[in-house]
């Protein structure tokens, strides 16, 4: 029996699916992707690929259309969103990889002929989720890829365990005894809005800009399921200091946006990702992304929380005729 590739418009369908799949991420869930949908100005493509009534695997995809240009994306463009991509789901026992590999091949051929079919894109782009280990079929497909990184968190260790395996620089910053009032706890949506327009500033300080405002985040605060985004602040003398914004989705977490360094005396910004991280391994999170290992600087900073190094993959196509406007353009800048 072949796959089929069709639209799953039903949130709770969708998000049951998500529950036996292999590499989901918080920003696959049905509400996150309308949120998302709806800020990039894109037509959203739940893509199931299904065996008779069986799942196989879940692929949204965004249609945006600039000018005369359509393209594909997964995440959706200029919203800070460091993958999504495809994932396999598979029910009861896994299948051996023989099988295995060929529902994948076949689930990604399918869903490429869609694109060909109901969008007939001149870009495609696409990043996929950590622990999505094989791009072959897209390779296969004369698309491109090429490896990406970020940090994970293992989680599953004792707190002592977890402590000991930081540089001393992070133990010493975590465990501290500092001579001020601070205090680290889950904020709300206002907080979530003096996270993102502190991280603004922050980007505009160093002649940078940021493409995402308060109300997107906090849309998706509203719109995800209970406890998906949570907002970390710490407070000092009872005023907002800095916050990251984290998601969380079966058993995984991510650290999204924040983190903007502030002007006070203790470490807040390491002081937060631990609180996090012991209050997240308490609801059974396993693993935290750190979202982000590509930049030197950033890395060197997140390799200190002694993180696994795993690998994400940026695929892409272009039509020729796009291929040519890219080489063109190039050219002339």
């Amino acid at each position: 029996m072949s796959i089929e590739v069709r639209q799953v418009d039903d949130d709770d369908r969708w998000n049951g699916y998500l529950e036996h799949a292999l590499t989901p991420t918080p920003f696959h869930y049905a509400e996150v992707l309308d949120v998302f949908a709806s800020a990039a100005d894109a037509t959203l493509h739940r893509l199931g690929g299904f065996k008779g009534q069986e799942p196989v695997g879940l692929f949204p995809v965004f249609e945006v259309d600039r000018g005369p240009v359509t393209g594909v994306f997964s995440p959706p463009p200029d919203l800070k969103v460091p993958y999504l991509g495809p994932t396999l789901v598979t029910r009861g026992d896994a299948p051996k990889r023989r099988r295995l590999d060929r529902q994948h091949h076949e689930f990604i051929e399918r869903t490429i002929d869609y694109f060909s079919a109901s969008i007939d894109p001149a870009l495609v782009h696409i990043r996929t989720s950590p622990g999505y280990d094989d791009v072959r079929s897209f390779s296969w497909n004369e698309y491109e890829s090429d490896p990406r990184y970020t940090y994970v968190i293992d989680l599953t260790k004792s707190e002592r365990d977890l402590l000991d395996s930081f540089s001393a620089d992070a133990r010493r910053n975590v465990t501290g005894d500092y001579d001020t009032n601070y205090e680290i706890r889950e904020g709300d949506a206002a907080d979530i809005s003096r996270i993102v327009a502190q991280t603004t500033r922050r980007h505009a300080d160093q002649g940078e800009s940021f493409p995402i405002d308060p109300s997107f985040v906090t849309d998706l605060y509203e719109a995800a399921p209970d406890g998906a985004v949570r907002p970390m602040v710490c407070r000092i003398d009872g005023e907002f200091t800095t916050g990251t914004v984290c998601l969380e989705a079966h058993n995984t977490a991510t650290r999204w946006v924040g983190s903007a360094k502030p002007s006070c005396d203790i470490p807040a910004n390491d002081l937060i990702d631990w609180e996090y991280c012991r209050r997240a391994a308490d609801r059974g999170v396993v693993s935290f992304d750190l979202a982000g290992a590509n930049t030197p600087r950033i890395a060197e900073y997140k390799a200190k929380f002694a993180p696994d190094l795993v690998p994400y993959y940026r695929v892409k196509y272009a039509s020729r005729t796009m291929d040519a406007a890219v080489s063109l353009y190039n050219k002339l800048r």
